[in-house]
């Protein structure tokens, strides 16, 4: 598998490429710039915001998780990474997964059901992302799913 660039176009089905080149900016003077309504959302309950430090490792995917409840926001804070994601569905169709580049200062909201697993630091020894959902999704809207044959890059 080859991983492949997040674009709009690419990560339809999957969720929403958060940038703010579609919109009218509200201000923008010498002083600052300020796009809003990048991205609308709505979540019954208070949002939890966590960081996650993925770890080098050998680019094989065992596994993927999918909340159902809840979209799933994700912002690459430091270093690139490469992201495994599937279009929602009741089971995992491993032939659905992509790879995508997960380039840092890019930030991504999953719909709810997207499959998808901890991204995997390309360049460094380490990748940081910021990661937020609804309170309590860890504990009561997290299954995980094991593959029958693991995916790796080409």
């Amino acid at each position: 598998m080859k991983p492949i660039s997040l674009t709009e176009k690419n990560i339809k089905g999957y969720g929403y490429l958060l940038h703010e080149s579609n919109k009218k900016p509200k201000h923008d003077s010498d002083e600052f710039k300020f796009t809003g309504d990048v991205y609308k959302f709505s979540i019954d309950g208070e949002i939890t915001v966590g960081i996650l430090i993925g770890r080098k490792r050998k680019i094989k995917l065992e596994c993927v998780e999918k909340h159902t409840e809840t979209e799933e926001i994700l912002i690459q804070l430091e270093n690139d990474s490469i992201i495994f994601l599937a279009k929602p569905s009741m089971q995992i169709n491993e032939a659905d997964i992509k790879a995508f580049y997960f380039k840092q200062g890019e930030a991504v909201v999953l719909n709810k059901g997207t499959w998808h697993w901890i991204p995997y630091p390309i360049n460094n020894k380490e990748c940081k992302t910021l990661i937020g959902f609804k309170d309590g999704t860890g504990e009561n809207d997290c299954e995980i799913q094991n593959l029958r044959s693991h995916i790796s890059l080409d």
